[in-house]
């Protein structure tokens, strides 16, 4: 009974899990605070589906990343602006691209090295997709619009990733994630081109 009740909620959390993150996506498009706390809702119920999985490199990005990192965005473009709510879209300085990609390489090569050891499936892929997403979630925190290049660089990575860990609502999302962030990547940047925009600068 206890195996088929904890069955039953994985499966559920699995849909509740998608359709949080298909929301939050669509309120990071379009500029909207609401993705912050809906953020917050999504790791939550998405952490025992990778425990479950053994995507443990997600796993661990989900508790120590996105958590924290959510609730950084929900501050920082709620206040980060000259007033309340008003956080312009900018560019990153290539010093800061360059700087995140060497790390993101460096981290993801160390951490799947060390996790290789366990039962982890896929680790190195797995580690990979958890130093880009710290990298992008930390950009759009920063309302930067790179974030959307990264995310779409993870979400071609965790499309058969989720599908080989039989986590098929997830891999639906994260297939869906893709045009998605070009969309994204376009309606940020005519945010930034718009006349009541402030000035693009790196930050």
């Amino acid at each position: 009974m206890l195996t088929e009740t904890l069955a039953l909620w994985l499966w559920a959390d699995e849909y509740i899990g998608a359709a949080l993150g298909l929301l939050v996506v669509l309120c990071l498009v379009r500029e909207k605070l609401m993705a912050w706390p809906l953020g917050v809702a999504y790791v939550l119920v998405t952490i025992p589906q990778l425990n479950e999985a053994r995507l443990y490199a997600n796993l661990l990005l989900h508790v120590i990343g996105f958590l924290p990192l959510n609730l950084y965005g929900w501050y920082h473009w709620l206040f980060g602006g000259a007033q309340r709510d008003d956080l312009p879209v900018t560019r990153a300085s290539w010093t800061v691209l360059a700087s995140l990609g060497a790390l993101c390489l460096a981290s993801s090569l160390g951490f799947g090295w060390l996790i290789a050891s366990t039962d982890a499936a896929f680790p190195y892929w797995d580690s990979g997709v958890l130093m880009m997403s710290l990298a992008a979630m930390w950009l759009t925190a920063r309302k930067q619009i790179e974030n959307w290049v990264v995310w779409l660089v993870v979400n071609v990575i965790s499309v058969p990733l989720y599908y080989a860990q039989e986590l098929p609502w997830y891999a639906a999302l994260y297939g869906l994630y893709i045009p998605m962030a070009i969309w994204g990547y376009a309606s940020w940047l005519r945010s930034m081109s718009s006349p009541a925009a402030a000035p693009g600068s790196a930050q």
